[in-house]
């Protein structure tokens, strides 16, 4: 059975946004792909994305509704492309390590970003700051 949750979402601000998802068991449940995913919009970020295990919580919004919320993430997917949408959501909310660890593990993200940007490619400017720092980092290496 398919279930409709709510997962976070970076679009100019941080928002929640319903997808499809489906219960493994309990409270963990599989993101689902669902039209609200577009691999080619880096203006829209999600903090999870199909494939991926979460467990859910529940969450009052702004309006005073509530809703069952992916709060923690179980298991990544492995999507080729997950470490790159991970590496930007996590740059654009202020929740990647400014270090050597960090420049390694996303290199292929990061020279994939660069030469994106390079053709022309939005992306938010704390994710090209970060990229920035990392580098600072390599070059002082």
């Amino acid at each position: 059975m398919i279930d409709r949750i709510y997962i976070k979402i970076i679009e100019g601000t941080q928002a929640w946004v319903l997808i499809n998802a489906q219960q493994i068991q309990d409270d963990n449940f599989e993101i689902l792909a669902d039209s609200e995913f577009d691999d080619l919009d880096s203006s829209r970020l999600f903090e999870f994305y199909p494939g991926d295990i979460v467990k859910l919580g529940h969450q009052t919004f702004s309006n005073g509704t509530h809703g069952r919320v992916a709060k923690n993430l179980i298991l990544l997917s492995t999507g080729p492309d997950r470490k790159y949408w991970e590496f930007m959501f996590l740059a654009v909310i202020d929740r990647i390590a400014i270090n050597l660890d960090t420049s390694e593990k996303y290199n292929k993200e990061i020279e994939r970003i660069k030469k994106e940007h390079k053709l022309g490619q939005f992306f938010y400017p704390v994710v090209l700051t970060i990229i920035d720092k990392l580098d600072n980092l390599k070059r002082q290496e």
